[in-house]
C-alpha cells in the first residue's frame, strides 16, 4: 500500500509532467503535514461534550479545511495492491466459487449460439487447472472437484478431464470430454518453454 506522501508525489508528478519541481513539492507537502499535526488534540470538557453530540457523519466534515481539495490521481504500480482486504473465506469456499464460475461459463456456452462460445468455458477450465498445478495443489483440486459434482473420487484422473466432467452437469459425453481435455493439454504443452 502506498503511503500518503508517495501517493501525493505520484499524483503531482502525473499532473505536472515535465514542469514538476521536487523541492517546491516537498516544501508544500511538509507544510501540509505540519498543519495536520497542529490540529488540537486535547479538548476541554465542554468541547468534548459538544463533539460527542454531533453525528458521526458531521464530525468528519468539521475537521476538513475550508480549502477545496482536488481529487488526486493514483498511478497504478504493477504488483502493488492498493486495497488489500483480509479475507475470512476458506480455501474450500474459494475453490467452490471458482468451480461455480466454470459451471456458469458452461451454461453460457450452452445458451449461446455463437461459434466461439466454447472458448470461454475452456479458458475457465484451463485457468483453474494451471492455477492449482503451478502451486502443486492438483490433488486438492481433484478432491474438491469430484466432491463438488458428487462423483466418486479418482486419484489418477487427468485434471483437465476431471474439471470438465465435474462442471458440465453430465451434459458432455466421454468422447467430447476427452477431446476438450486433449486440447487443453496441448495448450499447456505448447505454452511451456522448451529447454534448448
Amino acid at each position: 500500500m502506498l503511503s500518503p506522501r508517495t501517493a501525493s508525489y505520484i499524483a503531482t508528478l502525473n499532473r505536472e509532467g515535465d514542469s514538476f519541481d521536487y523541492l517546491r513539492w516537498l516544501e508544500r507537502v511538509r507544510e501540509e503535514e505540519a498543519q495536520a499535526k497542529s490540529l488540537p488534540v486535547a479538548f476541554t470538557s465542554g468541547e468534548s461534550a459538544e463533539i460527542a453530540k454531533v453525528p458521526a457523519s458531521d464530525r468528519r466534515k468539521a475537521w476538513v479545511t475550508s480549502e477545496p481539495r482536488t481529487p488526486t490521481k493514483i498511478a497504478l504500480v504493477p504488483g502493488v495492491r492498493l486495497h488489500s482486504k483480509t479475507s475470512n473465506v476458506s480455501g474450500k469456499d474459494r475453490l467452490r466459487r471458482r468451480l461455480l464460475k466454470i459451471c456458469d461459463a458452461y451454461h453460457a456456452f450452452q445458451k449461446s449460439r455463437a461459434r466461439d462460445a466454447l472458448y470461454g468455458y475452456l479458458e475457465a477450465a484451463y485457468g483453474i487447472v494451471v492455477h492449482y498445478k503451478v502451486r502443486q495443489r492438483t490433488g486438492r483440486l481433484l478432491r474438491h472437484a469430484f466432491k463438488f459434482a458428487r462423483l466418486p473420487f479418482d486419484r489418477n484422473a487427468d485434471p483437465f478431464s476431471a474439471v470438465i466432467r465435474c462442471t458440465c452437469d453430465n451434459g458432455i459425453d466421454n468422447k467430447t470430454v476427452s477431446k476438450f481435455a486433449r486440447c487443453l493439454r496441448y495448450v499447456v504443452y505448447s505454452k511451456t518453454p522448451k529447454a534448448e
